[in-house]
């Protein structure tokens, strides 16, 4: 429990409290920047600062923040954003606002309006309530900047074909009608790529993104099961749904939910479909009508198709794939900036991304519109719009100070949460042109009754609809990890659907994967029963591993004290001048390696928090990690990332040494021309790499594709690189291969030079050729340095990811997810550090055999002076 420092500094003491994100000295025309400063006018004893944290790459916004939590040197308030609320309380990050809302006297988990003391809070919607409060604590105010998704579209693009602006699709169906007419694909775009076309939507393979699809479909992505006290009936309620009245009158409200993943549900796996039949659906455009046809494989496969009596026959350059487009086979940098040029007619966006179309691409707002996410085919669908309100928030070192400074980082908290934020938004607006955007309450509201005016009438309609109810409105989820699934959901699911090669995908059986990872720990706690049936296999394979593990650590100590002894006899200085040169280095090592090492072990076995206690749960994180079928398909995937890297990057530098041994001319030259690239940094070498593996025609490898298409008989598509799972792995090996074979050459030239000349004049002699004299004479004598480098260069590389860190961050899915990566991604990016360490030991307890007969081969080479050739 959080507990207040019982002295109080004097209030009119000045006061310095760091803001985050609320509070931009260098952009003053800022609405939250506005009211930090009427907040510093009106209370002369508060001083606002900008509190600015290192970042940290790879890692979520929450890493830079917890270091500085460790540090002391967090901001006093700063945003949360809506679903990770309960992530920064189960860490302890922020401090809870009870001593001024109220405390939740009934022990119902709530605050309800007659236990609050504060106004305010009557006035905040129950379901925003419900995100900030976690068993009787509140921890957020939400901000006065809520933003609606939607989808997004050019109405002069839509005007063009014929379709009319205003009347949008409402059903999935009619939707796809529309991508078609707005799809030609041999339309010229300025400043695009020849063979770009125009589409009919750009899709953003992002999860938060896909549930307005499921939700549309009258699918719940998240649900939540309260079991009835009097029957033991579970029933299912939704997402959002704060009233729990069974179907025969039973109220359940006061009973807890269970939260489960429902990703996998029949209505989001026909999200899914969706999805693929935008990317991949095969049609075309009748010539006579003007009509899309669509096609069938049977179609296809005759080369004719029927429609309303009439045969269309066609050629295959006839067919079209899909109606959609992404960022990556595109020069722009975004799907708005696709909206903007013209490449796509439809996105999914807000009022504040057609704001940043208006201002990047220099497209007139108002040949911009949006709609709701029409309905699907489901009996129970509707459109659907999501909305995105994040909290503020105070974090945890506020509770060290002083009452009377609390009470001021309070104030802060209510300027960041302040109404008139939200009308200096409208106001903002209003001024750039954007009036018809804003919400017409807004408007009425905060007296700008007169541009109502400029409001589009489909556009008041859907505002009024969304309060009406007749338009649906969700969010994202806020239990558990979702960070975790909006990431899986894109990389291991939506984006692969997208992918150039990802006509043959499997979506509903990744969504059941996602869903079962999302249940089985990484998103949502694995059940108490689930771990404590567990238990007991988990204790018997625990002592096992041990009773391996001291049995080598036996046979190293046993191997150390016989060669001690040894050593002792052959010695000619056996006093403690040795042992005092070598403490230096043995208190290096053990401060920065094994006390680490230690410290790492003994969090494995805890439910560590940076802040607050971290209690020990035993085998709790090994049989939650058993359970993971992701950390073991990584431990594959590791495997075979080390036999890619051994097979290139360790083979090619000994092939290099012999080709450059056997040079005639130049010797010189070539050694300097293949040892240039291990001068130039690594971080240069993935970038470098990572532009020539650009997925579009541009790009530098798919230009020598393009070059060696011209030869007769080569026909070679384009490659995708980076994006193409079956190919991400070599493409993450390859540049390392290339930068690091020239050192490693030079060794093996070294180790050439010390075989003798009388060895290859013997063997020319007997007439032996250049296969023998490699197999006989060259391969054994390199033999023990080889299986050194072997050795170490194995146990690296099960440890390396840089390449894969800065080139696809574990995708695309997770097909170069390693398990050093996902190490750090549980780190750094989930903030589980026990979960981390554990798999840290398990991938080290694999290389301890290793280790050790490392030590073991070690200990019997003779190394020898190489002479000069």
């Amino acid at each position: 429990m959080i507990t207040a420092p019982a002295d109080d500094a004097p209030s009119s003491q000045k006061t310095v409290i760091k803001v985050n994100e609320f509070f931009k000295p260098y952009k003053p025309e800022d609405p939250s920047t506005i009211s930090m400063m009427r907040l510093m006018k009106e209370n002369p004893d508060i001083v606002i600062e900008q509190w600015g944290g290192i970042t940290l790459p790879g890692g979520n916004y929450l890493a830079p923040l917890m270091m500085s939590i460790v540090g002391k040197t967090s901001p006093d308030v700063g945003l949360a954003w809506f679903h990770l609320i309960r992530n920064q309380v189960e860490n302890s990050f922020i401090y809870p606002l009870n001593e001024w809302i109220g405390d939740d006297l009934n022990g119902d988990g709530e605050i309800d309006d007659k236990e609050a003391k504060w106004p305010g809070w009557k006035k905040i919607p129950p379901i925003l309530r419900k995100v900030s409060t976690v068993d009787g604590k509140v921890y957020g105010l939400p901000i006065p900047d809520d933003s609606i998704a939607a989808l997004v579209y050019r109405i002069d693009l839509v005007k063009a074909t014929g379709l009319n602006p205003d009347k949008p699709p409402s059903t999935w169906d009619e939707l796809f009608y529309w991508c078609q007419k707005l799809t030609d694909p041999g339309k010229e775009i300025p400043g695009a790529y020849a063979s770009v076309g125009q589409r009919g939507i750009a899709i953003v393979p992002a999860g938060h993104l896909f549930l307005p699809w499921c939700q549309s479909n009258g699918g719940h992505p998240m649900i939540q099961i309260r079991k009835s006290p009097k029957t033991g009936k579970e029933y299912v309620f939704g997402q959002k749904e704060t009233k729990f009245i069974t179907p025969d009158g039973e109220n359940l409200f006061a009973e807890k939910s269970e939260w489960r993943a429902n990703f996998a549900s029949p209505d989001c796996v026909e999200a899914a479909s969706f999805y693929y039949k935008l990317r991949w659906a095969k049609w075309l455009t009748d010539q006579q009508t003007g009509e899309p046809v669509n096609l069938t494989a049977e179609d296809i496969a005759r080369g004719w198709a029927e429609r309303d009596s009439s045969k269309i026959e066609f050629k295959p350059k006839d067919v079209i794939t899909g109606v959609c487009r992404m960022v990556g086979d595109s020069r722009a940098s975004s799907q708005m900036e696709l909206l903007g040029n013209g490449e796509a007619a439809m996105t999914v966006g807000s009022a504040k991304d057609i704001a940043l179309i208006s201002e990047s691409t220099g497209l007139d707002a108002s040949l911009l519109g949006w709609f709701p996410f029409p309905a699907g085919p489901q009996k129970n669908g509707s459109r659907v719009v999501l909305t995105f309100n994040h909290f503020a928030v105070m974090y945890i070192g506020v509770g060290d100070r002083p009452k009377t400074e609390r009470d001021k980082v309070w104030k802060t908290l209510l300027a960041a949460h302040d109404v008139r934020i939200r009308e200096n938004r409208v106001k903002e607006q209003i001024l750039a042109g954007m009036s018809r955007f804003v919400s017409p309450p807004d408007l009425e509201k905060f007296g700008y009754e007169e541009y109502l005016l400029d409001v589009p009438k489909n556009i008041k309609n859907n505002y009024a609809e969304i309060e009406s109810g007749a338009v649906k409105s969700y969010t994202e989820p806020w239990i558990g990890l979702w960070y975790n699934m909006d990431v899986a959901l894109q990389r291991e699911c939506l984006s692969l659907i997208l992918a150039a090669n990802g006509e043959n995908f499997d979506y509903k059986s990744a969504l059941a994967r996602i869903q079962e990872k999302a249940n089985s720990g990484v998103m949502l706690k694995t059940p108490p029963a689930v771990i404590n049936r567990a238990r007991p296999y988990a204790r018997v394979i625990f002592t096992l591993v041990i009773c391996v593990l001291g049995f080598v650590i036996y046979r190293l100590a046993k191997d150390q004290v016989r060669r001690n002894k040894a050593y002792d006899s052959r010695s000619v200085y056996t006093s403690w001048l040795p042992v005092l040169l070598l403490l230096p280095a043995i208190i290096l090592i053990t401060l920065w390696s094994y006390y680490p090492l230690l410290r790492g072990m003994v969090m494995a076995f805890q439910n560590y928090k940076v802040v607050g206690g971290s209690p020990f749960v035993g085998l709790e994180n090994f049989i939650i990690l058993s359970m993971d079928k992701s950390f073991w398909m990584s431990l594959v995937r590791t495997c075979y990332f080390a036999f890619l890297n051994m097979s290139l990057a360790f083979t090619a530098p000994i092939i290099l040494a012999l080709l450059l041994t056997e040079a005639p001319h130049g010797k010189i030259f070539f050694r300097t021309l293949f040892f240039l690239p291990q001068m130039t940094s690594g971080l240069v070498v993935a970038l470098l790499w990572r532009m020539m593996y650009d997925p579009n025609p541009a790009g530098f490898f798919n230009q020598m594709i393009g070059i060696l298409n011209l030869l007769p008989f080569v026909d070679i598509p384009p490659q995708s690189w980076l994006q193409d799972p079956s190919l991400a792995m070599i493409c993450c090996v390859l540049p390392t291969v290339w930068a690091s074979m020239g050192m490693a050459s030079l060794i093996y030239l070294a180790a050439l030079h010390s075989i003798p000349c009388e060895f290859y004049e013997a063997a020319d002699v007997d007439g032996a050729g250049i296969w023998t004299k490699l197999t006989k004479i060259t391969l054994p004598t390199l033999l023990p340095l080889i299986i050194i480098n072997f050795v170490g260069t194995f146990i690296g590389t099960f440890q390396n990811m840089g390449n894969i860190f800065l080139l696809t961050f574990g995708g695309p899915g997770e097909a170069t997810t390693v398990v050093v990566l996902k190490i750090w991604i549980e780190a750094y990016n989930n903030l589980r550090f026990s979960m981390a360490t554990s798999m840290a030991w398990i991938l080290g307890s694999l290389l301890i055999g290793l280790t050790y007969y490392q030590i073991q081969f070690l200990g019997k080479l003779e190394f020898k002076k190489a002479k000069d050739n």
